[in-house]
């Protein structure tokens, strides 16, 4: 499991006023949750804290979160919630959360897809992955940067399930066992349903010849009336 020193200082002053200074300054506004004394208004580089998430473990990376201004110095943190601009894609405002590496914690994982099924690869199937991430609990220190789907044996009509993924022993998956995570399936092919759209278009315009031709005919025994009444 990664873990890597972020730099911040406690904050006083709150608001949203004081976030635009500190997003003007290059800083985003934080908070630490599960402490003791409560939550902890903080101040992060969110540079700094990008380039820590980015080490390989994701958002699960353990950060030793060295605070100026407390009293304890440093406090062990994982990444509860990033909010960023949604046009920009930048940092506003990060969630943290002080964990003790002797209490288990939840975490989500994400799931990496190795390997070609047979049944792709011999026989035109279809990979379908229904679930990209698991619910963990584990300690701290066990914390996978991911679990590993070999899908390489699986063949048409299988599937891989929650239940047959394989995890460190100290680590437990909360999911439900039975879910599946990929499964290989039969492609499925719309010929028909093309078909019967073609033949539903090609059959339109013979209605309004037919209904044209009847009109046409209708009128001309109605002249034809008309011509021996004369």
């Amino acid at each position: 499991m990664a873990e890597a020193v972020l730099k911040g200082q406690v904050r006083t002053r709150v608001g949203k006023g004081v976030a635009k200074q500190l997003r003007q300054q290059r800083l985003i506004p934080a908070v630490v949750y599960g402490g003791s004394s409560g939550p902890m208004a903080v101040t992060v580089n969110p540079v700094e804290m990008l380039k820590l998430l980015g080490t390989g473990a994701g958002e699960n990376v353990l950060i030793t979160l060295s605070l100026e201004g407390d009293t304890e110095r440093s406090r062990t943190v994982i990444l509860k919630e990033l909010q960023r601009d949604p046009v920009r894609w930048e940092p506003l405002h990060a969630d943290f959360f002080e964990i003790s590496m002797k209490r288990r914690i939840r975490v989500q994982v994400p799931l990496r897809i190795v390997g070609e099924a047979v049944g792709v690869k011999l026989r035109a199937g279809i990979l379908e992955q229904h679930l990209r991430e698991v619910t963990v609990e584990c300690l701290p220190g066990a914390i996978p940067s991911h679990i590993q789907v070999d899908v390489s044996h699986l063949d048409l009509g299988h599937a891989i399930h929650v239940r047959e993924l394989t995890v460190g022993e100290d680590i437990r998956v909360l999911d439900d066992p039975a879910r599946p995570v990929v499964a290989v399936m039969v492609q499925r092919v719309a010929a028909e349903e093309t078909a019967a759209a073609t033949e539903e278009k090609a059959a339109e315009p013979e209605v309004v010849a037919g209904k044209k031709e009847a009109k046409e005919g209708k009128e001309g025994k109605q002249e034809g009336g008309k011509g021996k009444t004369a």
